[in-house]
């Protein structure tokens, strides 16, 4: 098996490794939840579901047209959504640092409330 088979395993093992060391550290999680405290306010108020957006966007490699048959949405909610949330942000979420980032706080964020939920 060559190592470029082995890459995508890796890097997934590694993302997997870093959202369990983050999500059992209460400094990761209060970082996630001070990272995505502007888009969880909007959803509060205004229930813009930016935090679903995001997470949905990601998960879609990124594509607005994957990510509104996902949500069922008109592609242009999605990139108004999406241009609220790097409004909100104060960042480009498409490089790769901030995807890295917001990646691991969605996560962290999301295993948090399930650990509060089930606890």
């Amino acid at each position: 098996m060559s190592t470029r088979a082995l890459r995508p395993n890796a890097a997934t093992s590694l993302l997997n490794q870093l959202q369990r060391l983050a999500s059992a550290d209460q400094a990761s999680i209060d970082l996630a939840r001070l990272l995505l405290a502007p888009l969880a306010r909007e959803d509060d108020e205004r229930g813009n579901n930016l935090l679903a957006t995001l997470r949905a966007y990601y998960e879609c490699g990124a594509r607005v047209d994957w990510t509104a048959d996902r949500l069922f949405l008109h592609r242009n909610s999605v990139r108004y959504r999406l241009d609220r949330v790097r409004s909100l942000l104060g960042m480009n979420i498409d490089q790769p640092q901030a995807i890295a980032a917001l990646v691991l706080a969605l996560e962290c964020s999301g295993q948090a409330a399930e650990q509060a939920n089930a606890g």
